[in-house]
C-alpha cells in the first residue's frame, strides 16, 4: 500500500522553551526528547501539493502521522543516542579514499584510530559505489573485506559491512558482522531472505538503478515526497520478506541518483524522514555535492562542508551519521549538544 501523505515537523524549539511549550500543549517532543519540540508540520503530498499547519489545526485523520513524529524510534538493536560510524573504503577507486586503505594491515590500523577517536561503528566496504564504478565479484568483494573484519571483530566498534550483494551479505554475517548497509535497499532477490533469517540491524538507502545507471535517474518531479514514496515501499519489502521494522534504518541516499540541488533539497527538510518510523542515518560525508558548494577539489577540505551538512542528523537523538573524519564530527556533536540539550 503505498502511502500518500508524509508530514515535517517545522519551527523547532529546544531546552527550557521546548519543555514549556510541551506543556502549554502548543508543542509536541520530536521523537519524545523533551528538549526538542515542534508546534508545526508541513505536508508532502502525492499531488506535489504542501502546506504548513499548527499541530492545532491538523485534521483527525492525520493523528497517526503525528504519532511516529512524537514518539521514540526503535533502536535496532543499537545502542541509544547519536552514534557516529567511521568509513573503512577497502578499495582501490573509492571517490575520496580509495586506495589509502586497500591493503589489509593499512584498514586496520585505520579501523583501529577511528575506534580509539570515537567512532561506535565501523563501515567497512569491499567494492566503491561512487557513481560509474566498475563493478567486482561478490567473491573479491568478501576477499577484500572478510580478513580486515576478522582483525577488527571485537577491538571496540560494531562492525557494519556496506555491500548489495547476498552473496557477500550471508559470508560477512558467518563472521560475526553486526548490521548491513545495502545501497541497494535489498535488490539483490536473496538479500531480503538473508537478512530476515539473521534478523540483524539492516540500512535501507534510497537509490535508483545502479552505481553504474543512476546517472540515468535524476529526474524528479517531487523529490521528498519520491524519495520518502520509495523508502516506503522498501520497508514495505522488507517486512513482507520477514523483516522486523524495528531492525530497519533508513538513509536518504545523498548523492545517490541526486543532482546537486536535489541533495539541498533532502538536507534542508531531513526531519521529514522520522515520519517513516524507522531508525535513521546520515551519509553526506565528502560528497560532491559539497564539491559544488565550495569549490575545491581537494577531497580532505570537505569535511568542514560535511560537519555542517551532517549536523542535521542530530536533530534525530538515535540518529548515525557516517563519516570519513571521526573526531572532527565527535567534536561537532559535543558543541551541538552542548548548544541544544540543555
Amino acid at each position: 500500500m503505498q502511502q500518500d501523505l508524509f508530514l515535517e515537523p517545522l519551527a523547532f524549539l529546544y531546552g527550557d522553551a521546548a519543555r514549556q511549550a510541551v506543556h502549554a500543549r502548543l508543542a509536541l517532543p520530536f521523537l519524545g526528547q523533551p528538549h526538542i519540540a515542534f508546534p508545526m508540520v508541513q505536508s508532502f503530498n502525492k499531488d506535489g501539493s504542501q502546506s504548513i499547519s499548527l499541530l492545532n489545526d491538523l485534521p483527525k485523520s492525520w493523528t497517526p502521522y503525528i504519532k511516529i513524529l512524537s514518539a521514540k524510534l526503535p533502536l535496532a538493536g543499537l545502542p541509544k543516542g547519536p552514534l557516529i560510524m567511521g568509513i573503512l573504503n577497502v578499495t582501490p577507486d573509492s571517490f575520496s579514499d580509495g586506495g589509502k586503505h586497500y591493503h589489509k594491515e593499512d584498514a586496520v590500523r585505520a579501523g583501529m584510530q577511528m575506534i580509539q577517536e570515537g567512532a561506535t561503528i565501523l563501515d567497512i566496504g569491499g567494492e566503491s559505489t561512487r557513481p560509474g564504478a566498475v563493478p567486482i565479484t561478490p567473491f573479491e568483494e568478501c576477499e577484500r573485506i572478510i580478513p580486515v573484519i576478522k582483525q577488527l571483530k571485537g577491538a571496540g566498534a560494531l562492525i557494519s559491512v556496506d555491500t548489495r550483494h547476498a552473496y557477500t551479505m550471508a559470508r560477512v554475517l558467518d563472521v560475526g558482522v553486526d548490521i548491513i548497509n545495502d545501497v541497494s535497499a535489498l535488490e539483490d532477490p536473496q538479500s531480503a531472505n538473508i537478512i530476515a533469517q539473521a534478523q540483524c540491524p539492516v540500512v535501507l538507502m534510497h537509490m535508483r538503478g545502479t552505481p553504474q545507471t543512476m546517472s540515468k535517474y535524476y529526474h524528479y518531479e517531487n523529490v521528498i515526497f519520491e524519495v520518502l514514496s520509495e523508502l516506503s515501499k522498501k520497508i514495505q519489502k522488507a517486512e513482507q520478506a520477514g523483516i522486523k521494522r524495528q531492525n530497519i534504518i533508513v538513509d536518504p541516499g545523498i548523492g545517490f541518483a541526486k543532482e546537486y540541488s536535489h541533495n539541498i533539497a533532502l538536507l534542508k527538510h531531513l526531519p521529514v524522514f522520522a515520519s517513516l518510523g524507522c531508525r535513521f542515518l546520515l551519509a553526506a560525508s565528502r560528497k560532491r555535492f559539497i564539491k559544488q558548494s565550495i569549490n575545491s577539489s581537494v577531497h580532505d577540505h570537505y569535511d568542514w562542508g560535511t560537519m555542517t551538512a551532517s549536523l542535521p542528523f542530530m536533530m534525530f537523538g538515535d540518529g548515525i551519521v557516517r563519516v570519513h573524519n571521526v573526531p572532527a564530527m565527535l567534536q561537532s556533536l559535543n558543541v551541538w549538544q552542548a548548544l541544544y540539550q540543555k
